[in-house]
């Protein structure tokens, strides 16, 4: 029998870490193309009711596919989508989102009830959409529909987040509406 090398025995360490990282960056490959469908090849939605994934905190995205993987937070497409992921695909898809450019702020003259508004929300989300704890998300250059279609659910309680509750049952309908166009026009 004959016995292997130091140096043989590395090598085949080596190709063996490189097929996995193949296998790897390849199922990567085919979440993102998944992810794409809604959320864009960079990361930016074409859908206004749908996120921007591109530059949000990576922490907030991993918690947030972990949530609809447990059932804690529920969408019929995203419930599904999750379901499957393992932590270590999870947390690439958020590493991998966390790095791209963000979308670009909305346009427009800026929306000064929103302003008025985020005043409930900076301690959480900063002065201009921008969380210091990578756990919030980052609301500047998000899309206003779906900020807006986020904080009514929280509104409703069929989103559930024990302060985001107290906070969007204290808004009114249109408080909402000029709060979400405000962080969309920020930049990110």
């Amino acid at each position: 029998m004959k016995t292997l090398t130091l140096s043989t025995l590395a090598a085949i360490g080596a190709l063996l870490a490189s097929s996995f990282s193949f296998a790897d960056n390849h199922k990567l490959d085919q979440l993102l193309t998944s992810c794409a469908a809604c959320h864009g090849g960079a990361g930016v939605s074409a859908n206004p009711l749908w996120p921007n994934l591109a530059g949000q905190n990576d922490r907030y995205l991993a918690d947030q596919l972990r949530a609809y993987r447990s059932g804690e937070r529920i969408n019929a497409l995203m419930s599904g989508q999750a379901k499957n992921l393992s932590d270590g695909e999870i947390d690439a898809l958020a590493a991998h989102y966390s790095q791209l450019p963000p979308a670009a702020a909305a346009g427009g003259e800026l929306n000064e009830a929103g302003a008025h508004v985020r005043g409930r929300c900076i301690s959480c989300h900063g002065i201009e959409g921008k969380p210091v704890n990578a756990e919030w998300p980052i609301l500047a250059g998000q899309n206003a529909a779906y900020l807006k279609q986020q904080l009514m659910a929280f509104k409703s309680g069929e989103r559930q987040g024990s302060l985001m509750n107290v906070v969007a049952a204290e808004l009114t309908d249109s408080q909402i509406a000029n709060v979400a166009e405000y962080f969309s026009q920020q930049q990110p």
